[in-house]
């Protein structure tokens, strides 16, 4: 049984590398230790740049088209995360942890009743994730917003305001639950 498990885990190690050497073409720049594991799914990747030590668990979605997409190092993303840049631009620092079912938006969609919903622009904006960043299960991240350094998001959050450095925050819309010590 154990000769078993290590052949598995050699192949689905050998699977991840080679998702890896697959997808890093088709990113503008991408650091060492990329570690997609499928099915991360990438579009605009030339405006799309990944630091050192990426991980995903699957399921992902990086979406650069018309846009731009900005990633340090160290990031780790859980599962089904999307980070959609369309009409907008995202800065991801250093050593930050996204969890599951995460939306990363950085444009609104128009409200005129002058036009069907399907007809309505979209507003481009900015959002900045400082360093060392905890974004948790299920939370929103809106445009225009700046999470400080050493930030917590608690689950199912949407962020709609910047938060302070060490803020804990939380709700919807997120307002500020704590401090970290």
């Amino acid at each position: 049984m154990r000769i078993f498990s290590f052949i598995f885990e050699f192949g689905m190690r050998l699977l991840r590398v080679g998702y890896a050497m697959l997808l890093r073409p088709s990113l503008a720049a991408c650091g060492k230790k990329f570690r997609p594991r499928y099915p991360l799914t990438i579009m605009g990747g030339k405006n799309i740049t990944i630091g050192d030590h990426f991980s995903s668990m699957g399921g992902g979605y990086l979406y650069g088209n018309h846009g731009e997409i900005i990633i340090g190092h160290r990031l780790s993303l859980n599962n089904n995360v999307q980070i959609n840049a369309s009409g907008g631009k995202i800065f991801i620092g250093d050593h930050v942890l996204i969890g599951p079912n995460v939306v990363l938006r950085a444009a609104d969609h128009g409200l005129s009743r002058e036009a069907l919903m399907q007809q309505q622009p979209h507003a481009g904006g900015t959002i900045i994730i400082e360093d060392d960043v905890w974004i948790g299960a299920n939370a929103v991240i809106l445009r225009n917003v700046r999470l400080g350094k050493g930030s917590v998001v608690a689950a199912g959050a949407v962020v709609t305001k910047d938060t302070e450095p060490y803020t804990i925050v939380g709700g919807v819309p997120a307002k500020r639950i704590s401090q970290r010590k």
